[in-house]
């Protein structure tokens, strides 16, 4: 059996990931394990429930230790595997039924799922959380409470984030209601949840409308060179740069770690994983982009090249480029855009440079209806692919890296 001195001395030690065995507790009860993982945001430390049916293993994500003390776990271990055991018992009332309690189980199930939007949807709520309040009962919030969470974002002319809390928050109280249930649940918990208080609140409809704004050149080499300037932390000037050279997506750039880039090969090639698609893709590199990659390379090595400074994230939120980018429109006086808009940019002004849209395509991972195109080899592309970035390169030189533009707005 373990004990918190065992725990905190495995945690202190903590090298890459270790799993704590609390012991069987039975014939067919299972056990009780606790993963203690080292990562670029430090040690965390994972409670999960183990059993075997049908003779594979099966686990659930019981909650963080130390804030599921060592009995808590315990209780609770029995408790999952009792449920699964036995999917047709009564619900069983969700220990503390707070807004805290239900973003984490919704959390928990989304990196179950192997959901990869789990850490943005992640740092939203924590942000919902601040106003609705972590203790208050999940079961108390109404849509009152939503709109509250709502209109300063969207007062803020955020609008399509406004909305995408909205959906977020839809989602978790859904998944709340759902668990007490859902007859293909593990363990059906009751949260108390009566109605859904983000589905009474309206969507804003305008806010998702299909978008054409891109960059001109002359708008690109001010953003490239005022990132240069004081405001621009954290990596996301690093970040803009990169969406500038590549023209990938927000989130696949911020979640880029080191072992996904050969610098001297000048590729990038991103996991299944990673990728909106499901599928992996691999991409040359301009040189622009390895001159932005290789500090950060040397600083973080294989890890995420954009790690979080806060909270329990591994990296850092894909909206924190659209902030930067917001704080900086402020001060410069240039049109509005929106951090996604850099990638219709790189569209639109790689054709500037000569590339063929059949090869932007492929780039920037835009799928194809035909079969033909469902089944070819990217592979087979590179070369292709590694004469259009060549010249993006060289129009990337001339008409933004190498311009006179200085600004140096804070972002």
């Amino acid at each position: 059996m373990l004990t918190d001195r065992q725990i905190q001395a495995a945690i202190r030690g903590a090298r890459g990931e270790t799993i704590l065995n609390d012991g069987a507790r039975g014939k067919g009860a299972g056990s009780l394990r606790l993963r203690i993982r080292l990562g670029a945001r430090g040690v965390t430390a994972t409670w999960f429930a183990w059993w075997q049916k049908d003779g594979k293993a099966a686990t659930i994500t019981l909650g963080r230790y130390p804030e599921l003390t060592l009995a808590e776990a315990r209780e609770k271990c029995d408790q999952a595997v009792g449920q699964a055991k036995n999917p047709a018992a009564a619900q069983v009332p969700a220990t503390d039924r707070t807004v805290a309690k239900l973003f984490a189980g919704y959390i928990a199930s989304m990196r179950q799922d192997g959901r990869r939007s789990a850490d943005e949807v992640e740092g939203q709520l924590d942000r919902a959380m601040a106003v609705l309040g972590a203790d208050t009962p999940a079961g108390d919030v109404t849509p009152a409470d939503i709109a509250l969470v709502l209109t300063p974002i969207y007062e803020r002319g955020a609008r399509v984030m406004a909305d995408r809390m909205r959906a977020y928050l839809s989602a978790a109280f859904n998944w709340g209601i759902e668990a007490g249930n859902d007859y293909r649940a593990k363990v059906r918990q009751d949260w108390g949840i009566k109605s859904n208080p983000a589905a009474q609140v309206k969507r804003d409809t305008a806010a998702n409308v299909a978008r054409d704004r891109n960059l001109s050149a002359d708008e690109m080499a001010a953003l490239w060179h005022a990132v240069d300037g004081e405001g621009f932390m954290d990596g996301t000037g690093a970040a803009i740069r990169l969406l500038l050279c590549c023209g990938q997506r927000v989130h696949e750039t911020m979640r880029l770690e080191g072992r996904d880039v050969d610098l001297d090969a000048a590729v990038w090639t991103m996991p299944a994983t990673k990728t909106k698609g499901g599928k992996p893709h691999a991409i040359p590199l301009p040189r622009q982009a390895v001159e932005v990659l290789r500090p950060l390379v040397d600083k973080y090595g294989r890890g995420a090249l954009f790690p979080a400074r806060f909270g329990e994230s591994e990296r850092q939120l894909a909206s924190s480029v659209g902030k930067a980018i917001r704080r900086w429109l402020v001060g410069s006086g240039a049109e509005r855009f929106q951090a996604r808009d850099l990638r219709r940019t790189w569209k639109s002004r790689a054709h500037d440079a000569g590339v063929d849209r059949f090869t932007r395509d492929l780039i920037q991972q835009h799928a194809k209806g035909d079969t033909g195109s469902k089944h070819y080899d990217r592979a087979e592309y590179m070369p292709q692919m590694r004469d259009a970035m060549d010249k993006w390169e060289v129009w990337l030189d001339c008409n933004v890296v190498k311009t006179q533009h200085k600004h140096s707005v804070a972002a």
